[in-house]
């Protein structure tokens, strides 16, 4: 009994680090604030509840409301579970706008991996298989397929934001959509490609990206890190 309770007490350590990751830290209270300028301008928070061994909730608030995502945690890093509330969504598309909902079915690798894989060369990938359906005016559709991010460590460099100056790693990440959409004999292909550029700095996390689209550019940064608590 005593051996097992020598393990139990030097595992616990370490599984609760596993959430709480130097590039994407999960501490009670903390806050993170953060503007967009650019296409979609804007600001939003993000904090994270609900945190254990191999879990927690990122909450991100915006003026258009609230947004919360599960993650997992394990060695080998982080990665969602699910889209939480947003799973759907509208887009438009001519006189007839697009509306969808689409759930995970299974994630494969992570999107922040763990500390050792952070280094000037390093890459990994995050791959969420999706299902769900869509709707067109009267046209109703299944849609299934992946969306598929690859991350590249290409340089650590000092960055400054409204938050200061950081010593950050800079990745460049490539966005991948492949879905179809099925509405009986008729498939269709949705697949195009974004890029960007992020910057993460040790126990602070995200302090800065660039997201390029087909609509235009949106910067985002860090505004301020509190602390609470």
């Amino acid at each position: 009994m005593r051996a097992l309770l020598w393990v139990l007490l030097l595992g616990s350590p370490a599984l609760a680090q596993l959430c709480d990751q130097p590039f994407a830290p999960a501490r009670p209270g903390w806050e993170w604030q953060y503007r967009v300028t650019g296409e979609r301008p804007g600001a939003y928070s993000i904090h994270k509840t609900s945190i254990t061994e191999s879990s927690f909730v990122q909450v991100r608030q915006s003026a258009s409301g609230k947004e919360e995502t599960t993650y997992r945690c394990t060695p080998e890093g982080i990665a969602p579970v699910d889209f939480g509330t947003q799973g759907g969504g509208r887009v438009e598309a001519g006189a007839q706008p697009v509306s969808y909902d689409l759930k995970v079915v299974k994630v494969t690798g992570v999107a922040v991996p763990d500390y050792d894989r952070w280094a000037v060369g390093g890459s990994w990938k995050l791959v969420l298989e999706v299902q769900g359906s869509g709707q067109q005016g009267p046209l109703r559709f299944n849609i299934s397929g992946t969306l598929e991010t690859t991350y590249r460590v290409v340089a650590q460099e000092t960055v400054t934001t409204p938050a200061g100056r950081f010593v950050a790693y800079r990745l460049q990440t490539t966005f991948a959509t492949r879905l179809r959409a099925q509405a009986g004999p008729l498939s269709l292909p949705f697949n195009f490609e974004s890029q960007g550029t992020s910057w993460y700095a040790e126990n602070v996390g995200l302090v800065k990206s660039i997201q390029k689209t087909r609509e235009g550019e949106n910067i985002t940064e860090l505004v301020a890190l509190r602390k609470g608590g």
